[in-house]
């Protein structure tokens, strides 16, 4: 069984269309935020059967939670949350508002976790240290896997069970990428797929934000973002070792 773990789409329907088609999708939140397209977003989750929990800027569009911005975001933040509450109709708004906060699965005898950012906290950038991986990692106790998102930073860790960061599919650290893994075979692999830029940005204009906004979305899109966590290309679940 070939799994698609993604995390923060951001809005950006083009990214996430351009992602390889998999038996089943595990989304660690973010569904929403930032870009410009979430009706479209949330149309391909459902289309794609994704198992979806809720990111800080889900909960911030869905419920009005006042959550802190990204500190290269500030105005975009504010201004995408106010639009996409104004854009989307009661249907994705109520699928939105109904994403639960953490979720456990299992695809082939593989116990997976899901949870955005840390358990009980949108907002709490995972840090790589001991104590953070073994407080994260102790939360999911029957787990072999668990899948975080929030920092944009793709990555495994390794504690009582394997934490995996997917990166992000819609701001991604590599511009004009959709980033992404796939769990098959108890294996975890990371990858990431060239998408359609260009399009991503005219529908920002469309969006409505103000110039000033959509510049700062735009300046994140096109530069990537700047994360000093290396990517692991491969790493197994039934012990969490990385290897090439």
């Amino acid at each position: 069984m070939r799994v698609l773990l993604i995390a923060d789409i951001h809005a950006n329907s083009a990214a996430l269309r351009a992602l390889p088609e998999a038996d089943a999708v595990v989304c660690a939140g973010d569904v929403v935020g930032f870009g410009p397209d979430s009706g479209g977003v949330i149309e391909e989750l459902q289309r794609r059967g994704a198992h979806c929990v809720r990111g800080d800027e889900d909960d911030a569009v869905a419920n009005g939670i006042s959550h802190p911005a990204p500190p290269s975001l500030p105005l975009t933040t504010a201004e995408s949350r106010a639009r996409t509450r104004t854009n989307l109709s009661d249907a994705p708004l109520r699928w939105l508002k109904n994403l639960p906060p953490e979720i456990e699965l299992r695809f082939d005898g593989v116990a997976v976790a899901v949870t955005h950012a840390y358990p009980g906290d949108y907002g709490r950038y995972i840090k790589p240290t001991a104590d953070e991986i073994d407080r994260i990692s102790r939360a999911f106790p029957k787990c072999d896997l668990i899948v975080i998102g929030h920092t944009h930073r793709p990555g495994t860790w390794q504690s009582h069970n394997l934490i995996v960061n997917p990166g992000s599919v819609g701001l991604s650290h590599r511009a004009g990428y959709a980033s992404y893994a796939v769990l098959e075979n108890g294996k975890v692999t990371f990858s990431d797929v060239r998408y359609d830029a260009i399009e991503t940005i005219a529908a920002s204009v469309r969006f409505g934000l103000s110039n000033e906004a959509h510049q700062e979305y735009v300046t994140e899109l096109v530069n990537g973002s700047d994360r000093p966590f290396a990517r692991l290309p491969h790493a197994r679940i039934h012990d969490g070792s990385p290897h090439v």
